[in-house]
């Protein structure tokens, strides 16, 4: 009897035990992240909660940025709670927060919360400039032409007052009104519309303030809408690609024989290929009939040779007096004098690089620019070669004054010469194109 008394109370205890460790079981608060990530404008995302019993979200001071929704809760330990978090647009540096989650027996269990830099800028083009013309001006024809200034990490709520002066000869018969705009989010660009019909032929100069803040100026024409030059050198094919930093081809015929079908063979990067096949004013004199055939006849100028797609001006090195240049066929302009616009493309390799470059008008010159005929090219242009090598870099420029008797040339400059002879330097050119 006294066993099984025992027995009893033994069981009996065993069970009250077990019923108070089930009773003062801890509860869990559970969340399936630690750490979220915003871009800069404003966003949401969620994560989830699961707890046995209420549970809450605090923000601390100083993170008024970071809204939460909801921000308390009450569990049942198995439903999973969706917690949707807003960080509001950020218009400054990239800023890190926190969020502190509280329930069940835990405090303060940190989410971290990071947001992306969001300070807005104007960009510029690769030629430096803050703004560009989207389309041509044409005398007589009603504009559709717009000023673009790039920008990025706009919010959206960007207000801005842009003021334009158009002068010069081609500004007759158009306007720019001082307006405000808001700005679209994200990257994108602020248009300026340029209104009326143009009235004259020549060049237009644009300036553009923002807010009061100068964004320079740009050079422009109204033009005639005649192209008389668009020379895009696709059919080079001979010379290792220097830009794109891959070898090429070269010829295996000699010069004065070879045509656009001759078999090839392997050309290093930088070289001139085989047989003096990469020297078009070579090209131009023993073998006129394949100098048409790339597209280059009444092309003329010195120290200039193929690479596939571009040509390149001068060379590794130079002891004589002749500049790498390149001279058009004379520009098919009717009598008289008119502005011109040039736009084409430079990039480098490596040195030796010029520090810039001449774009101007000259007789028909077939022996190129020499250090005794450098003072002939009027009209001068002079454009800096700042931008960083291996990759193309789009320029354009007005050459006042052409006439039906000049030829376009760009040249190495004068600066190259030391003791009467002009030293080693490189500069490659592409899609060429002249309009007035």
């Amino acid at each position: 009897m006294s066993k099984l008394i025992y027995a009893t109370i033994l069981t009996v205890m065993s069970m009250a035990c077990l019923c108070s460790c089930k009773k003062d079981a801890p509860g869990f608060l559970k969340r399936n992240t630690d750490q979220l990530s915003f871009p800069y404008g404003e966003s949401t995302t969620t994560f989830t909660v699961r707890s046995t019993g209420s549970w809450s979200i605090t923000i601390p001071e100083g993170s008024d940025w970071i809204k939460v929704s909801p921000q308390r809760g009450e569990g049942d330990g198995s439903t999973y709670q969706t917690v949707e978090v807003t960080c509001l647009d950020n218009t400054g540096e990239a800023r890190d927060g926190v969020i502190y989650l509280n329930g069940s027996g835990q405090t303060d269990v940190p989410i971290t919360v990071t947001q992306a830099n969001g300070v807005f800028e104007w960009q510029k083009y690769g030629n430096g400039s803050q703004f560009s013309l989207d389309d041509f001006l044409i005398k007589g024809s009603p504009s559709t032409a717009a000023i673009k200034i790039p920008y990025i990490k706009a919010t959206g709520k960007e207000k801005v007052n842009a003021t334009v002066t158009l002068s010069g000869k081609g500004a007759k018969g158009l306007s720019a009104t001082d307006q405000a705009f808001t700005l679209e989010a994200g990257n994108g660009n602020l248009n300026i519309p340029i209104a009326g019909t143009p009235a004259e032929q020549g060049e237009l100069n644009i300036q553009v303030k923002i807010d009061g803040e100068s964004f320079g100026s740009l050079t422009t024409i109204t033009g005639i809408g005649k192209t008389l030059i668009d020379q895009s050198f696709d059919k080079f094919l001979w010379g290792g690609d220097c830009i794109a930093n891959k070898a090429g081809v070269s010829t295996t015929s000699p010069t004065a024989s070879m045509s656009l079908s001759d078999e090839t063979a392997a050309c290093s990067i930088g070289t001139n290929g085989a047989n003096g096949s990469g020297v078009t004013s070579t090209i131009r004199k023993s073998n006129p009939g394949f100098y048409k055939a790339i597209d280059m006849e009444n092309w003329t100028g010195v120290r200039n040779y193929m690479r596939p797609g571009y040509i390149q001006l001068g060379a590794a090195s130079a002891t004589a007096a002749e500049f790498g240049s390149l001279i058009s066929p004379k520009l098919d302009l009717p009598a008289g004098k008119f502005d011109v616009l040039v736009s084409f493309k430079l990039a480098i390799y490596d040195q030796p690089s010029p520090s810039d470059l001449v774009v101007g008008l000259v007789p028909n010159m077939p022996e190129g620019i020499t250090t005794s005929n450098f003072n002939t090219i009027t009209g001068k242009n002079i454009i800096p070669v700042t931008f960083s090598a291996q990759k193309w870099v789009e320029f354009t420029c007005i050459i006042k004054e052409a006439t039906n008797a000049s030829s376009l040339v760009i040249t190495l400059p004068e600066s190259l010469v030391n003791a009467g002879t002009v030293g080693a330097s490189r500069i490659y050119v592409d899609d060429i194109k002249l309009t007035y």
